[in-house]
């Protein structure tokens, strides 16, 4: 993407399925992923491209292995990277669990301020479900930082669940769940302009559409671990190679984005050369 001057550039990383162990391999494919160490690729990919970036976002499905084992490594990985790390529990996380082990420069805020542009992320984990929900506090809550939020400033929201259909049958059943109640809630605050979601494991452009004619950008962004094919009615598995978003949010309220794939697979025997 063009760099645009007085831009906020964000990336945006999810769905690592990491364990507290390097040596750990994913569990739900036959293809040798190693997630932790596709992280740490990612990462080290990353570092070489953060001048003029502000945060790294991490939406959500940090851990495969549920432990604070797990969140801790993680968290060492991340305390490395130069940049502010702003994170969101998913489905697979447990959201005490990464509050008591993520720390220094990751945090888990619902609300960050960039000049013109407010980044407000939502936990839509629901303890023992795929799909996501929100709380009538927490909508409560969004709905009180949308109306703090000045009407010539904007809003881009993060979430782990995606909150419109993408046409994957079998994944459009773990979406999030209150979606028209969402809907209906934005639609009274123009300065939303953006959501970007993880958790489908696939690249995913498209809108919401209010009747006046306003749109609302949605993007979801493929994982750090597996991808899955897009537009099926069954889960099918793509390609291994790692991918992240950049963002570009705009002083005129629009966006640029694209998503990227790291240049290279990471290889079983690359892998466990480097453990």
């Amino acid at each position: 993407m063009k760099k645009i001057p007085d831009a906020v550039r964000l990336f945006q990383v999810t769905d690592s399925h990491c364990y507290a162990s390097d040596d750990s391999r994913l569990t739900w494919t036959d293809m040798p992923i190693y997630p932790n160490l596709s992280l740490k690729a990612m990462l080290a990919h990353l570092r070489t491209r953060v001048v003029g970036y502000s945060a790294l976002m991490l939406t959500g499905d940090l851990a495969q292995e549920e432990t604070p084992a797990t969140y801790q490594r993680v968290n060492t990985m991340l305390n490395a990277f130069p940049l502010p790390v702003y994170t969101i529990p998913g489905n697979h996380d447990i959201p005490k669990m990464m509050q008591e082990n993520l720390s220094g420069n990751v945090q888990m805020p619902e609300h960050v301020a960039v000049g013109k542009w407010h980044l407000l992320l939502l936990d839509t984990h629901a303890d023992g479900k795929p799909d996501g929900r929100l709380t009538d506090e927490q909508f409560e809550r969004f709905e009180k930082l949308l109306v703090s939020i000045r009407e010539d400033h904007f809003v881009a929201v993060f979430m782990h669940h995606h909150p419109v259909p993408i046409g994957s049958e079998w994944m459009d059943v773990m979406g999030l769940r209150q979606r028209t109640y969402f809907w209906n809630l934005v639609e009274h605050f123009p300065q939303v302009k953006v959501v970007f979601n993880g958790h489908i494991h696939q690249e995913f452009n498209g809108q919401h559409e209010y009747a006046g004619g306003r749109t609302v950008a949605v993007h979801g962004t493929p994982a750090t671990c597996v991808q899955m094919k897009p537009v099926r009615q069954n889960i099918e598995f793509d390609h291994t190679r790692p991918a992240w978003r950049d963002i570009a949010l705009l002083p005129d309220g629009s966006v640029q984005t694209q998503v990227h794939y790291l240049p290279f697979v990471v290889r079983e025997e690359a892998i466990k050369s480097s453990i």
